[in-house]
């Protein structure tokens, strides 16, 4: 081999290498450019999070409007009793991540069959959300929650017989995707039932097809406080819910920069498909008697009469009881003096413990 061609050969063999680190080069650029951007839109929705939901923000003592549903600031009087839409979304681990959790301004989590849970999220209709979901069926407990929130539209795919006849009976003001599906679509990323979905927009062709202008939501609020609780003295730092295991392990953290709780499921902090925290300024435990009643594992629950109650938020924990005295009566919440308990204005999410569930305060 002539001392030419082998000094060509090890050019070329230099070239290749100086070829495959440029091409790792960039690739490594690339990767970090879109783990950067991924980050910064995460770390921006926790951000607006923190933001929109600051007890400095929401619940002034200079507030003028305060929204009846979850007693934040709003700009003005036309905004403090808005319509109401209610959805039901599913918490099957095949349907993870959800969608649109995190923009409910009151979410119930309860026990279905095999004590896995389904939500109800109410949302105020002016509200923008560009998916919600998936939904799912109805339950007939869930329509006695719903009933205190007089006129709110019920989005859901179908439901127990039970459900599907007391709707009607209600004279509830229903959505069901059976009858009005192209209020809804199905995500082909998605596979059945784990794919049927809403947003606001469809929920507000829906409103302007079908809601009467005169009919506004008519409810009798909670009571809101823009201060901490005089609850008991000992900061509470986690209170894990056990459902279904391990899958549906619910541990809600307190985040003491954001004085919010953050939702953990099978250990691992939710986030919705935004990308944002599943989060709740007010957190109540609402403990009922519960009951399986035929073989496909579906529940009764007690929703009207009394219980015991747990209300939790800025770190503080107040015990009391729950009462309600009629299906469309307000659920309320009360401490030991006999007094109604003061919310945080914000994000409050109810959790329904039945019989088959426990609680572990930390």
């Amino acid at each position: 081999m002539s001392k030419r061609y082998s000094y060509k050969q090890s050019n070329e063999t230099r070239l290749l290498y100086l070829l495959a680190g440029l091409v790792f080069l960039v690739a490594i650029g690339l990767l970090g450019w879109f783990g950067y951007g991924y980050l910064l839109n995460r770390d921006q929705a926790d951000f607006e999070d923190i933001k929109e939901g600051d007890s400095f923000w929401q619940s002034g003592t200079d507030c003028q409007y305060r929204r009846v549903l979850d007693g934040i600031c709003v700009a003005g009087e036309k905004e403090v009793n808005p319509k109401l839409v209610a959805v039901m979304v599913e918490n099957h681990v095949d349907a993870r991540p959800l969608s649109g959790l995190a923009e409910a301004s009151v979410v119930y989590e309860a026990p279905v069959e095999a004590n896995y849970t389904r939500f109800l999220a109410i949302y105020p209709a002016n509200v923008k959300v560009d998916k919600i979901g998936p939904v799912r069926s109805a339950r007939p407990y869930y329509l006695d929650w719903l009933s205190e929130y007089v006129n709110t539209m019920y989005m859901h795919v179908g439901g127990s017989p039970e459900a599907i006849g007391l709707i009607k009976e209600y004279k509830l003001f229903d959505l069901n995707e059976f009858y009005f599906g192209r209020y809804y679509w199905r995500a082909p990323d998605r596979s059945a039932p784990h794919y049927i979905y809403t947003s606001s927009e469809l929920w507000s062709r829906a409103l302007d097809d079908y809601s009467d202008e005169d009919l506004a939501a008519d409810y009798e609020g909670w009571a809101f406080s823009t201060s901490s609780p005089f609850g008991e003295d000992e900061l509470v730092a986690s209170i894990k819910i056990t459902f279904l295991t391990p899958d549906y392990i619910v541990d809600w953290k307190f985040n003491s920069s954001t004085r919010k709780y953050d939702r953990y499921q099978g250990d691992e902090l939710q986030r919705d498909t935004s990308g944002k925290k599943i989060k709740a300024d007010t957190l109540i435990i609402q403990r009922v008697k519960s009951l399986v009643i035929d073989e496909i594992g579906r529940k009764k629950i007690d929703t009207v009469g009394s219980g015991e109650a747990t209300v939790f938020y800025d770190g503080r924990i107040i015990t009391g009881t729950w009462k309600k005295e009629n299906r469309t009566n307000r659920t309320k919440f009360y401490g030991k003096n006999g007094e109604e308990i003061k919310l945080k204005p914000g994000k409050i999410w109810i959790e329904i413990v039945g019989t088959e569930s426990g609680v572990e305060i930390r």
